[in-house]
């Protein structure tokens, strides 16, 4: 019986010290996880305001070209590109749809997603008669 309560209390302060730390570890566990959704919470916040920021910019940029150009027709941002994109009403004649169709005849499934953007860009350039610059 002597051993037993020797045992008994040494054998019991591990259990809890085990439990213990079983709580503390995965109490620090989900203090970081919360650490890193809000970090990635205020990431995704500040893209959004760069975005917002990038886009009023490139309206600004929009309506300075409106003032300098009589042919100004749209803009866009792109943010794939991080770039403002101001369209311009061609004077050169347009072309037919046949013609601005072999922008895509190139495969664009194997192009990364800014070419796709270029070319898509370029493509509706030709339909609408435009020439764009990036700002």
């Amino acid at each position: 019986m002597d051993k037993i309560n020797k045992l008994t209390l040494p054998a019991t302060i591990l259990i809890a010290s085990i439990v213990l730390g079983g709580f503390f570890y995965v109490s620090q566990l989900n203090k970081q996880r919360s650490i890193d959704r809000q970090q990635e919470a205020k990431a995704e916040q500040e893209k959004k305001e760069y975005v917002a920021k990038r886009k009023i910019e490139c309206y600004g940029v929009y309506e300075k070209e409106r003032v300098k150009f009589n042919n100004v027709d749209d803009f866009e941002y792109s943010e794939e590109r991080d770039a403002c994109i101001v369209k311009y009403k061609s004077d050169k004649p347009a072309k037919s749809t046949e013609e601005c169709g072999k922008i895509l005849e190139t495969n664009t499934l194997e192009m990364s997603q800014s070419l796709r953007d270029i070319v898509s860009e370029h493509y509706v350039n030709c339909i609408e008669n435009w020439f764009s610059k990036e700002f």
